[in-house]
């Protein structure tokens, strides 16, 4: 018999971690840990960092070393100028030169920006980059992507570059880099659950091909990272939009070039883009509470994971079992209810459970418990959307929305945002898909951009096609449209 039993009371409980001083707040991360947002700060202050992605990309790597960021004691306000001017001075220290001004000039012009920025030159300079925004919570993303990608693969060969090869002015900026401090995090922090193990290995592929060039490496390592977290989260998006009743597959986003035009027609046929996905990302707070509170449900002593494992479980229980895990959810759902009191004028669970009966005519379950964990979630969703609670609510799902509109959407008039990609992401990700081979069959290569989760229409193909031919991309082996190849960029 399959012991079923909701932790209501004993040691990290409901009781003991959703009330704190008589109080109920909402705790998320502490059962199952799905995403790296805040409600608290939101996500709209980072789009400055979310376009860079280089403070995201410093911080991953110091994590993959085991090491922090440095402090440094006068920066004037900027990491960047406070860094350049230790390098300079170490530089200085160590060369004998009558010319200093000179020389202090001739590195400064090489090796930094001109928002005095380290340029990346070598693997062993990414662990310098930093965040824009100075607010920590931002940092959480490269934990995030770490844990999901590169935890128990962390290779050092992969985080660390040979200076021996390198030119004596690069050898000597190597030599200049402050020593960074080990980490005081041994990971004993839980880990972020990865709820797509194909997405993963589909990284890893690309990741390890990546490598085998590192000046490629270096100059799209942002371009790379913020795809794969991108493309993550999409998933995820859509993946619990399901209530996991979908298979877990890559559900491929629709994508056109930012130079072509788009008509409602071409858009409305397009089954996944920017619409769907910022219609769903704006209930994520719900489904991430609902499966935090879910996870109070222990089966044979384990917390019941993830939507698409807790149907797999249930089905898998003989029918006393499953009376149980009804009985189980609905003294979560009494706990919750009875727990939240507060809301706007004119809002309360009565007015809830009347839209809900409304809401649930149109609704075809699959099973009892499908439509009782639906029930769940659209309760937490009404209570976050018709309570002083609705800001956080909001503020958490920018943390997505904003990430995809300064980097992968196009406002289109009163079509409003489009995914897209620019020639250079377009140029750089066909690169990827072509992998170690000279050339692919065009048609093969509309298969492993939908791999790794973007399609594009017959018209943006078209689009692509032409831009191909125009830079020399294309071979033709006949006039026939299989017979075309493209070649690699590089």
């Amino acid at each position: 018999m399959i012991k079923i039993e909701l932790n209501k009371t004993g040691a990290n409980s409901l009781e003991k971690r959703y009330f704190k001083n008589s109080s109920f707040s909402h705790v998320t991360g502490k059962q199952i840990k799905l995403l790296p947002f805040k409600t608290n700060p939101s996500g709209d202050i980072f789009n400055d960092d979310f376009k860079s992605f280089q403070g995201v990309i410093g911080e991953l790597f110091r994590i993959s070393n085991s090491k922090m960021q440095i402090e440094l004691s006068q920066t004037n306000g900027s990491f960047k100028s406070g860094l350049k001017d230790v390098i300079l001075e170490s530089a200085i220290d160590r060369v004998d030169t009558e010319s200093v001004e000179e020389f202090r000039s001739m590195i400064s012009r090489l090796f930094f920006d001109e928002e005095n920025g380290l340029i990346k030159f070598n693997i062993q300079t990414l662990s310098y980059m930093n965040f824009i925004n100075s607010n920590n919570a931002i940092k959480e993303i490269s934990k995030f992507i770490f844990d999901l990608f590169l935890k128990d693969n962390v290779d050092e060969n992969n985080f660390n570059e040979d200076a021996d090869n390198e030119n004596l002015l690069h050898q000597l900026i190597l030599q200049c880099l402050p020593k960074l401090p080990d980490s005081t995090d041994k990971q004993k922090i839980s880990a972020y659950s990865n709820l797509f193990p194909e997405l993963r290995r589909q990284f890893l592929e690309d990741f390890t091909f990546l490598k085998t060039n590192n000046s490629y490496f270096l100059k799209h390592v942002e371009d790379f990272f913020k795809y794969y977290y991108f493309h993550y989260l999409s998933q995820l998006i859509l993946c619990i939009s399901d209530f996991g009743t979908k298979t877990s597959s890559i559900k491929p986003v629709y994508f056109t070039m930012d130079w072509e035009t788009l008509s409602e027609t071409r858009l409305s046929s397009h089954l996944v883009g920017w619409k769907q996905l910022n219609k769903y990302s704006e209930s994520i707070f719900a489904h991430v509470n609902a499966l935090e509170l879910l996870n109070y449900i222990y089966v044979d002593g384990k917390p019941v994971g993830d939507y698409q494992n807790i149907l797999r479980t249930y089905i898998a229980l003989n029918e006393q079992e499953k009376i149980k895990f009804q009985d189980c959810l609905k003294e979560l759902t009494d706990f919750y209810t009875e727990s939240i009191t507060v809301f706007e004028t004119g809002k309360n669970w009565d007015d809830c459970n009347r839209i809900l009966e409304l809401d649930l005519i149109n609704k075809n379950f699959e099973s009892e418990i499908l439509k009782d964990i639906y029930c769940f979630w659209f309760r937490i969703k009404y209570q976050f959307e018709n309570s002083p609670r609705k800001k956080p609510y909001n503020d958490y799902s920018k943390w997505y929305s904003q990430f995809g509109k300064v980097n992968y959407t196009k406002n289109r008039g009163r079509l409003g945002n489009t995914t897209i990609l620019s020639q250079e992401l377009l140029l750089f990700l066909t690169r990827i898909c072509i992998g170690s081979e000279d050339k692919i069959r065009l048609k093969v290569l509309w298969d492993k951009f939908k791999d790794r989760g973007i399609v594009f229409d017959e018209t943006t193909k078209l689009e692509i096609t032409k831009l191909f031919e125009k830079i020399n991309l294309i071979e033709k082996k006949s006039d026939s449209g299989d017979a075309q190849y493209v070649k690699s960029t590089i």
